[in-house]
């Protein structure tokens, strides 16, 4: 799997939608202070993959917003997802 892109929305510290292109980079170190949402682009990859993440309720969603919304996308086996 070799990740694109990944958009979020009012996922846990990410309120206002972001978007982080995987183009531009063959290796990443995520590094900032607490609470600057490092865990948080992690667990929103495992959260578009598999429906879980270290919160699986409604938890994963920022207390100031009513919705969110993860998209990641990847290409595996030449096909994008």
């Amino acid at each position: 799997m070799i990740p694109v892109k990944l958009q979020l929305r009012g996922f846990l510290s990410y309120k206002e939608p972001i978007e982080l292109s995987f183009d531009d980079f063959d290796l990443a170190c995520i590094a900032g202070d607490n609470g600057a949402g490092k865990s948080s682009l992690l667990d929103a990859i495992t959260w578009a993959l598999f429906g879980k993440a270290r919160r699986n309720d409604d938890s994963v969603i920022n207390n100031t917003c009513r919705e969110a919304e993860v998209i990641f996308q990847f290409l595996y086996e030449n096909a994008l997802y």
